[in-house]
């Protein structure tokens, strides 16, 4: 997918404003938003690459099967990002649009 796609995608889900799209980790399923991750202090880069979990006082461990959000890496051992951005960038999946939330949970 080139990144204009995906900025495409993006859009046709959550609309314009980017602090509102939402991506789900691939080891913990926990949907966080781009303003969860700035709420949390992560990085801008962090987003949809690492699970916000990581950016918390409290998460789970990555692989525990305990509910998110984790500690899951992107760029650790286990590269499980799905989305491949113009062959070179891996990142989450965007959230289904059903699960759409507000702050964390």
């Amino acid at each position: 997918m080139t990144r204009e796609e995906w900025y495409a995608e993006g859009r046709k889900r959550f609309g314009d404003d980017v602090m509102t799209w939402q991506f789900a980790c691939p080891v913990c399923g926990h949907i966080a938003s781009v303003q969860d991750y700035k709420d949390a202090g992560a990085p801008e880069g962090a987003v949809a690459y690492s699970c916000v979990g990581r950016y918390l006082p409290v998460c789970s461990n990555a692989f525990s099967g305990e509910p998110g959000p984790c500690n899951y890496a992107g760029g650790g051992l286990f590269r499980l990002n799905p989305v491949h951005i113009d062959g070179e960038e891996n990142v989450f999946e965007f959230a289904p649009i059903m699960e759409q939330k507000e702050g964390f949970a």
